[in-house]
């Protein structure tokens, strides 16, 4: 995690506190569900790009499973309570008194917060609904699996259309505020069925303030990064100083477009996955002529040794790019890995996201043209 610390953000605060109200004051009381964290920081962080890209407005310790920060705030911000490697929770920063329960995230205390808790308790709703019947599909023994994954599909696709549309809701009253940003950026943006087209119509009728927001900015780049490198597109290159195993540099073009049928594996060794489409992936290396078919696996997001072990533990014995951390995924838009792609003979890229389970079949049937 990139954090940058900003000891400005409250000297500025103190500064101004002559000439700000008690109305743009704010204190947040974190409530923590045990011990366990108690003598260490909790950190007030807002965002540049996401969430790994974070400025550190303010710390407290931990004591008898609470955190307390109190400030100046006379406007709306999108921050969020960091305890732990993973543990967060996201809210907007602004006047009042905001209290976080952070076992289960409820946020309540001021205006905007009291409206993304609702929205959040919706959202809750219709999941737990969701799940009811992901469960009930996944039990029942009358359907094949083929059924049961289209009627699973048509699940996500139900529970993402109604929290889309309330969050859009949502967001036509809040374009001007860190609520609106806080939803577009969580549930609008990054929603499971929203594709550049949906994007591109949304982020148009969003306005300036929304759409001039980093961690906004970000994924807007992140949807061009993935229409230029969409399927009929030539290949994107890149290099990796360090990148071959041997630690020599290493480009995209290297293996791209050099006459052969390329599949490209983003991956980390972290990623369960990742790990999980391994087989599917060491099959297609394998089963196809080396003349005419190789597999390329990046390792994108992941410490040098961590990518090295994990080459070894899983046998993967064909090409690799290391330590490409996000110079491919930004240039591709990645978002989500394992993120597979196949590149033609001659630099076209030919598909994306392609499936693991797809893997022999949709190499098959281009070896075969």
């Amino acid at each position: 995690m990139k954090n940058n610390t900003v000891f400005g953000f409250m000297a500025a605060a103190a500064l101004t506190l002559n000439s700000c109200s008690p109305s743009d004051s704010y204190t947040i009381t974190c409530q923590y569900p045990d011990n366990s964290l108690n003598g260490t920081y909790a950190r007030l962080v807002s965002f540049n790009t996401s969430l790994r890209d974070n400025n550190i407005l303010d710390s407290a310790l931990i004591v008898n499973q609470m955190a307390t920060f109190n400030g100046v705030m006379p406007s709306s911000e999108v921050c969020g309570i960091f305890s732990g490697p993973r543990d967060r929770v996201l809210f907007v920063l602004e006047p009042g008194d905001i209290t976080i329960n952070a076992e289960n995230d409820q946020i309540a205390g001021s205006p905007l917060n009291n409206e993304w808790a609702s929205f959040r308790a919706y959202s809750d709703s219709v999941n737990a609904s969701a799940e009811e019947s992901y469960n009930g599909i996944v039990l029942n023994r009358s359907i094949t699996p083929a059924q049961k994954n289209v009627l699973i599909d048509s699940l996500i696709t139900d529970y993402s259309e109604k929290i889309l549309d309330r969050g859009t809701s949502l967001l036509n009253n809040h374009k001007n505020d860190a609520l609106g940003r806080l939803v577009f950026w969580m549930d609008i943006a990054n929603n499971d069925i929203m594709d550049a087209n949906r994007y591109k119509a949304l982020i148009n009728e969003a306005g300036n303030y929304i759409t001039s927001y980093g961690p906004i900015e970000n994924i807007t780049m992140r949807y061009n990064a993935q229409e230029a490198t969409s399927a009929g597109h030539m290949f994107t290159d890149f290099t990796i100083p360090n990148g071959n195993l041997d630690g020599s540099s290493v480009s995209f073009s290297d293996y791209a477009g050099k006459g052969k049928l390329l599949l490209v594996d983003f991956w980390a060794s972290w990623c369960g996955p990742c790990r999980r489409a391994m087989p599917n992936i060491a099959e297609a290396a394998k089963s196809f002529p080396a003349d005419k078919f190789q597999v390329l696996s990046i390792a994108v997001w992941d410490e040098h040794d961590e990518t090295l072990k994990a080459i070894s533990q899983l046998n993967m014995t064909w090409n690799h790019i290391i330590d490409a951390n996000t110079i491919p995924t930004d240039l591709y838009g990645v978002n989500g890995i394992p993120h597979l792609m196949l590149i033609g003979p001659d630099g076209t890229i030919l598909h994306r996201g392609l499936a693991p389970n797809n893997i022999m079949s949709v190499v098959k049937e281009h070896l075969n043209k």
